[in-house]
Parts: structure tokens; sequence; C-alpha cells
């Protein structure tokens, strides 16, 4: 980015480079601030009390400006004339989009290419859906629905998450393969009686989560699944507790994808904007996405550019 500058009666304000400097007019060139842009929090004009112009500046952090006064409680002021204003806007706005830049999320995503099948004496076998039974409790009973759901899923998908689950209706009846993937959930019914497989767009559903099913003591542990498209929930259980957290997170995940990758239009600057970004990133660190640190770091600096 080019350097900007802004020279007033008071102070050189200079910005460019991932940098705002401001220093003290005069031969020696004294350096009052000298801080990447990331350490800022905001940059505002205001006009005071006695009617002068000044620039605030908001440090991110605590940090003490050679006076020692702590610049997120006492912004750092840069008088202005009256005729720099227009000038002093221009500059303002450039850093707060910088700023706003910088806090941008910037997490790791997986590589969700839909794979390419390759043939065998059963079918088509993909990639995405061997890496799914690889991360689910193994059972013997499900080599039929796993040859099924490698017919089922298209070029346009990518599997996430399988597991064996039991359906209450309206979802089914019975043991079954539920899986998901970027664009459906599907699952698909095991055992020797009616074989058939429920579906719903990932597009139509609003969330998911776990519950416990256990019942008394003794009985064994079942883990459910509780999938709500903003009219039924559909009910799973599981006699895992990692593949119906799987499930449900892989769910949530795909339905969080679908609603960003699905909005119309540009989204929307400012407050929305950033609350977005807040839900995206608490559902990221709930998937295990960004870990503790990360997640105090990005969420204190999308909290901290809410406006005043």
């Amino acid at each position: 980015m080019d350097i900007v500058e802004l020279r007033t009666p008071t102070a050189i304000v200079r910005h460019g480079n991932g940098r705002l400097t401001v220093l003290r007019p005069g031969t020696e060139g004294e350096r009052v601030l000298d801080v990447p842009i990331g350490d800022l929090l905001k940059v505002r004009l205001n006009r005071r009390a006695d009617d002068a112009v000044v620039i605030e500046i908001y440090l991110r952090y605590p940090t003490p400006v050679l006076t020692g006064v702590p610049a997120d409680r006492t912004p750092l002021p840069v008088l202005i004339a009256e005729h720099d204003v227009p000038a002093a806007t221009v500059i303002v706005e450039r850093i707060n989009n910088q700023i706003l830049a910088t806090q941008r999320l910037e997490v790791a995503a997986p590589d969700l290419t839909p794979p390419a099948p390759s043939w065998g004496r059963s079918g088509p076998a993909r990639a995405d859906v061997d890496r799914a039974m690889r991360r689910m409790a193994p059972r013997r009973d499900t080599k039929a629905a796993v040859a099924a759901l490698n017919r089922y899923v298209t070029a346009d998908e990518f599997v996430l998450e399988s597991a064996v689950v039991t359906a209450q209706p309206p979802a089914g009846r019975g043991s079954g393969l539920l899986a998901v993937t970027t664009t459906r959930m599907i699952f698909i019914s095991l055992g020797s009686g009616r074989r058939y497989a429920h579906e719903m767009p990932i597009a139509a559903l609003l969330w998911a989560r776990t519950t416990d099913d256990s019942g008394a003591s003794g009985a064994a542990p079942e883990y459910g699944v509780d999938i709500h498209d903003g009219n039924l929930t559909l009910h799973f259980t599981g006699s895992d507790r990692a593949d119906t957290e799987r499930i449900t997170g892989g769910l949530n995940f795909a339905i969080q994808r679908e609603s960003a990758d699905g909005s119309a239009g540009p989204a929307d600057p400012g407050v929305s904007k950033l609350y977005a970004e807040w839900e995206l990133l608490v559902e990221r660190h709930s998937l295990g996405m960004v870990d503790d640190a990360q997640f105090q770091r990005y969420g204190r600096g999308i909290l901290r550019s809410l406006p005043d």
C-alpha cells in the first residue's frame, strides 16, 4: 500500500506499508507513535468541546503511549486545522479499512473437492466415502449400505461424516447408515428387511445437536442426534458418542457452509458483518477448527471492532 501523509500544526500522520506513524514537526522528526495496523483498535475524527478537531487513535491493547496513558481508554489525539478535515477524513477511512482487513478470519478450510470414483467389481468407490467409514466405529453389516452410498453420492457433493444409527419416524425405523455430505443428509437402512433410503437437503436444515438418550442404569448407553428443519425434528440414536458428535459437527458445518455460500449479494459491512463473523468463529471453535488461543485472539479482534 502506498504511503499517504497528513501534515498538521502539531504532528505528521503517515500511513503506509502496514504501519501508522505519528511524528512531531521539526528537524528531529520525533516519533510519537509507530505501530503496525494490527495493533490499532480504531481511528476516528472528533470535535472537542472547545471546537477543536482531532484525530483520535485507539490502540488495541492497553499499551502506554509515551505519556504513560493507556491508549485504549484515552486515545492519542492529533490536533488538525479546520481546512485539513477533508484530507483527514480520507486518511482515517483508509486506516480503518485496513484495520478491518487485518481482522478478517483466515482459517484453513478443508479441501472439499469431490473425488472421482474408482470402479471395481462391486461398483464405484470414492475416497471421501472410504475416509468417512474409517472414522466411524466399525460394523460388519454395513457393506451393502456403503456400496449404496458410493452409488448415491454425486459429483457435486463431498461426504463429510458417517455413522451407524437407529432412526425414529419420520426418518424411518430401525438401524441404518447415516451420512452427511456437503449438500445432503442421507440415511440408508441396514438389515435383511425392506431396504430404503431417506434424504434431506442441507439447505432445508437449521441445526443439529447431540442428546444423551441413556435410559435406566445398567442399560447400554445411547447418544442421540436431533436434526431440525424449522418444522420437524428428526431423531437418531447411536451407541458411540464420538460417532454422534462427529455427525452433529459435520451437519452444523455443512449448514453453516451452505448458509455462507448461498447468501445473495455482497455481505453487509459494519455490525451485521462482524456479528456474522463472530457466529462463524464460535461454530468453527466448536468443531475444533480453531483452537482456544486462536478463538480468543480472533474473538477479541471482532468484538472490539464493534462500534461504541
